[in-house]
C-alpha cells in the first residue's frame, strides 16, 4: 500500500503546483478539486471553492454551452483548446482555452470531469492590440498567402480601392492591379516568392493600384515575407502618394519658373549692374558708385544661387548627363586652381598645389571640374586672409584622392552631421558676409556620388579642416593578361586572394593555359569586381585580410549572375572551411590544398567554363528592382553573359574595367537616374554599343541615336523585354543612328 500512497502524494503535488488552473467537479457540477493556479486566477481560495457548483464562475450566457460540454465529455469526446469565457471573483469576464476529460471510478464508470484552463487575456490583449494597430495605421496593410489571395486587408485598403474587406478576401491580389500589369505582376510574385525578403516592390518604376471603379493612382509598396506554419505569407503595405506626386508637380513648375522667369532678367540685370562698374567713361557719384558696386555683388550672389538650386533640381531628378572618359587628374585640379586665383586673390589667400601622383580616372571632366571648384570656394571663403589653401592629389588604394586643406575655423561638431545638407550653414552670419548659399558642398556630395566615389573631411593639423574627394582610378592591366582577355573575348576567372606573389604566379600560369585572370586581395574588392564583370569562375583563398572566404562564397551566391558560378577554394586549410556549418549549402565545386595543383584544376574547371561562358555576348543590365534583374539574369543565361548592377555608379565601375555588346537601362531609377549612363555606352573602340531601354515611360529623344528598342514597364511586359534582348544577342546587327522621331514611334509600342 506504501506505492500507492507514494503515487497519491507525488499525483496532490503536481496537481497543486501545476501552471494552469486545474478544476475537478462532479457530474452535477459540484467543485471537488480547485488548485492553487485557479485560486490566482479566478480570486477563490480552494476552501470558499470546493463543494460550491461551478456555475459560480461561469457567466449567464455560457451556462448551456457548459452542460453541452460536459455531456460531450460524459460520452468519452476529447475537448481540448475550447475557447469560452469564464468570471473572476471580482466580475471581470476572463478568455480562457479549456481541455475537458472524464474521471472514471474502478469500475469505469464516469463520474466526473477535470478541466484545465489556459488564461488567454494576454493573447487576447495581443490580439486586440495588433487589430488596432491594423486598422488605425494610415497606410493600406493586406496579406497574401503563398497562392496569391488576399487573407487580411484592413480599412485603410477599403478607402484606398473602394472594395470592402469582404468583396477582398479570398480574391487574387491582382485584383488590385492595372488590367495591363497582371500578368508581369504575376511574374514579379513568383520571383519574390523563389528569393523572398523584406524590400521595396518596383523600385525605380511608378507602380499602379486600380480601384473598384476602374480608376488607378500611383502608389508606393513595401513587402515583407512572414513564415507560418502554414507556409509563407507576405505582407504588404500600401502608400498611396497621389498628393506627393501633385507636389512633385508643383516643385517642377516652380523650378521652370525660377529658370526662365526669374534667372534671364536677373542675370540681365547683373550684366548691366557690371557694365556700370566697369565702365571707365561712366562718371558717378561715390555714394551712386558704392550703391551700384554692392547692387553688382548682390546680383551676382543671386545668380549663383539660382545656379545651385537649379544644379541641385537637375541632380536630384536626373536631367544631369555625365560623359565619362579618361582623365589626368592633375591637369583638372591645375586648371581648376587656375580658374580660382582671381577669386582667392580677392580674399587675400594663396593657392598651393601639390601632386605627389599622377593618376587617371575615368570621370566627367566638367563635374569633377565643379567638384575641385566648389571645394575650392568653400575653402577660400572660410579661410584666413594670409593663409594658404593647400590642394593635393595622392593614390589610396584604389581610389585617386583629392584633397583640399584650409587654415579656417575648422568645422564643429554639432555641424558636421548636417555639412553636406542642403542650406546647410554652419554659422549663418558669417556665411551670409562670405557670400555662402549652403549649396556647394551639397552639390559636391551628389556629382561625386553619381560618378561612383565618396566625399568626406577631417580636421586638418593645426585648425582648419581637409575636404577630400575619391574617384575610382583606372587600373593599368598586365600585357600577358590584356592579351588573354582580347583572346578570349570576355571569359575571366577572378582570383581571390591576398597573397600579391602567389597571386601574380597563378595569374600568368592561367594565362599561358587561356584564361584571363582578375585579382583581389580582400573581400570587398572582390565583391566590388564581381559586382561589374561576369566571371566564368571564382576561386576564393579561405582567409582574406577583411573577413572570411565562406562569408564571401554566400555574398557571390546570393547574385543571380553567381548562382551556379563554377567556385573552388583554394585554402592552406581547407578542412576549416569544409567543417563550417554554412559550407553545406555553398555548391563549392572543389576544395583545393595549397600548393595548388592547376592541371587538376583546370581538368575540373575547363568543361564547365566552356559550357557556361563560351564566346556568349556580355551585357550589362541596369535596374534597381531586384526582382527584375533576377529574372532577366536567370532567363538569359544560357544566351549571354549578364552583368546585373543597380546603381548608376556600378554600371560606371563595370564600363571603367570591361566592354559590353549590349547594355540594357532603366532611365527612371530610384535616386541616380540611367539618362546619364548613355554617353558612357560604348565599346573599346569608342563607338556607341546599342541599347534597349526598359524604363517606366519607354526612351527619352536625347538617347534616340543609340536605342534599338524602347519599351515602356507600364505596358510591356518582362517576356518582351527578354525577347528583344534575345533577338540583339544572337543577330548583332551593325549600329545604325536613328532619328528622334524613329525612336518616339518605336516607344510608343
Amino acid at each position: 500500500m506504501e506505492p500507492h500512497g507514494s503515487q497519491e502524494g507525488m499525483f496532490g503535488a503536481v496537481f497543486d503546483s501545476a501552471s494552469y488552473p486545474i478544476i475537478a467537479e462532479m457530474l452535477d457540477g459540484t467543485i471537488m478539486a480547485w488548485n492553487s493556479a485557479a485560486e490566482r486566477l479566478f480570486q477563490y481560495t480552494a476552501a470558499e471553492a470546493v463543494g460550491r457548483n461551478i456555475d459560480m464562475i461561469i457567466p449567464a450566457d455560457r451556462l448551456e454551452e457548459n452542460r453541452a460540454m460536459r455531456a460531450k465529455a460524459l460520452k468519452g469526446e476529447p475537448i481540448e483548446d475550447f475557447d469560452t469565457i469564464r468570471l473572476a471573483r471580482n466580475g471581470r469576464r476572463i478568455d480562457v482555452a479549456l481541455s475537458v476529460c472524464p474521471i472514471k471510478s474502478e469500475l469505469g464508470e464516469v463520474i466526473g470531469v477535470v478541466k484545465i484552463a489556459r488564461d488567454l487575456t494576454a493573447k487576447r490583449l495581443t490580439e486586440e492590440t495588433f487589430r488596432l494597430a491594423v486598422e488605425l495605421c494610415p497606410s493600406g496593410l493586406v496579406m497574401v498567402d503563398g497562392a496569391g489571395n488576399i487573407v487580411m486587408a484592413n480599412g485603410e485598403i477599403e478607402r484606398q480601392f473602394g472594395y470592402s474587406r469582404v468583396e477582398l478576401i479570398g480574391q487574387s491580389i491582382e485584383i488590385l492591379v492595372p488590367e495591363t500589369m497582371r500578368v508581369l505582376h504575376m511574374q514579379y510574385r513568383g520571383s519574390f516568392a523563389s528569393k523572398p525578403e523584406a524590400r521595396r516592390a518596383g523600385a525605380g518604376r511608378d507602380l499602379l493600384g486600380r480601384r473598384k471603379d476602374g480608376s488607378e493612382f500611383p502608389v508606393e509598396v513595401g513587402l515583407n515575407p512572414v513564415e507560418t506554419h502554414e507556409g509563407m505569407l507576405v505582407f504588404g503595405v500600401i502608400v498611396d502618394i497621389s498628393e506627393r506626386k501633385r507636389i512633385e508637380r508643383l516643385k517642377d513648375e516652380f523650378v521652370a519658373t525660377v529658370s526662365h522667369e526669374l534667372r534671364t532678367p536677373l542675370t540681365s540685370i547683373s550684366a548691366s549692374l557690371g557694365l556700370l562698374v566697369g565702365a571707365a567713361d561712366v562718371k558717378l557719384p561715390e555714394a551712386a558708385k558704392r550703391l551700384v558696386t554692392i547692387a553688382h555683388s548682390n546680383s551676382q550672389r543671386l545668380v549663383r544661387l539660382i545656379n545651385d538650386i537649379l544644379d541641385v533640381e537637375k541632380i536630384e531628378s536626373g536631367k544631369v548627363i555625365f560623359n565619362l572618359q579618361r582623365v589626368e587628374v592633375g591637369t583638372l585640379v591645375a586648371q581648376a586652381i587656375d580658374a580660382n586665383l582671381a577669386l582667392a586673390a580677392s580674399y587675400g589667400v594663396g593657392l598651393r598645389f601639390e601632386e605627389t601622383s599622377a593618376s587617371e580616372v575615368r570621370t566627367d571632366p566638367d563635374r569633377l571640374m565643379q567638384v575641385v571648384t566648389n571645394l575650392l570656394s568653400n575653402a577660400i571663403n572660410f579661410s584666413p586672409r594670409d593663409s594658404e589653401v593647400v590642394v593635393a592629389i595622392e593614390n589610396s588604394g584604389e581610389n585617386v584622392r583629392v584633397t583640399v586643406r584650409d587654415h579656417g575655423p575648422g568645422i564643429s561638431a554639432d555641424f558636421r552631421p548636417r555639412i553636406f545638407d542642403k542650406f546647410a550653414q554652419a554659422d549663418g552670419s558669417n556665411s551670409r558676409q562670405k557670400g555662402g548659399s549652403g549649396l556647394g558642398l551639397s552639390i559636391v556630395k551628389q556629382i561625386v556620388t553619381q560618378l561612383g566615389g565618396k566625399v568626406d573631411f577631417s580636421d586638418a593639423p593645426g585648425g582648419g579642416a581637409v575636404f577630400y574627394v575619391e574617384i575610382p582610378r583606372l587600373h593599368s592591366v598586365g600585357h600577358a593578361n590584356a592579351e588573354c582577355k582580347e583572346r578570349l573575348n570576355g571569359t575571366h576567372i577572378l582570383l581571390c586572394e591576398d597573397d600579391a606573389d602567389l597571386a601574380a604566379v597563378m595569374r600568368d600560369r592561367f594565362c599561358q593555359e587561356g584564361f584571363a585572370t582578375d585579382v583581389a586581395r580582400t573581400t570587398a574588392s572582390a565583391i566590388a569586381q564581381a559586382t561589374t564583370t561576369a566571371y566564368s569562375a571564382v576561386l576564393v583563398d579561405l582567409q582574406l585580410p577583411d573577413g572570411d572566404g565562406i562569408s564571401l562564397i554566400q555574398e557571390l551566391r546570393a547574385r543571380p549572375q553567381y548562382g551556379d558560378t563554377p567556385i573552388v577554394v583554394v585554402s592552406v586549410n581547407t578542412g576549416r572551411g569544409r567543417d563550417d556549418v554554412r559550407s553545406s549549402c555553398l555548391n563549392v565545386l572543389d576544395w583545393m590544398s595549397k600548393p595548388l595543383d592547376i592541371p587538376q584544376l583546370l581538368r575540373k574547371l575547363r568543361p564547365l567554363i566552356a559550357r557556361n561562358a563560351g564566346a556568349r555576348l556580355r551585357v550589362l543590365h541596369l535596374d534597381d528592382d531586384p526582382d527584375v534583374l533576377g529574372i532577366v539574369a536567370q532567363s538569359l543565361d544560357l544566351d549571354a553573359q549578364v552583368v546585373s548592377v543597380a546603381t548608376v555608379a556600378d554600371a560606371r565601375r563595370a564600363l571603367a574595367i570591361s566592354n559590353f555588346d549590349l547594355a540594357v537601362i532603366d532611365l527612371a531609377l530610384d535616386g541616380s537616374p540611367g539618362l546619364g549612363l548613355l554617353t558612357d555606352l560604348h565599346d573599346s573602340a569608342g563607338d556607341p554599343i546599342p541599347v534597349i531601354v526598359y524604363s517606366a515611360q519607354g526612351a527619352n529623344p536625347v538617347c534616340a541615336a543609340q536605342v534599338r528598342t524602347a519599351l515602356a514597364k507600364l505596358r510591356a511586359p518582362i517576356d518582351n523585354l527578354i525577347a528583344n534582348v534575345r533577338k540583339q544577342v544572337a543577330v548583332p546587327a551593325p549600329f545604325e543612328k536613328r532619328s528622334d522621331h524613329d525612336l518616339a514611334t518605336r516607344s510608343s509600342h
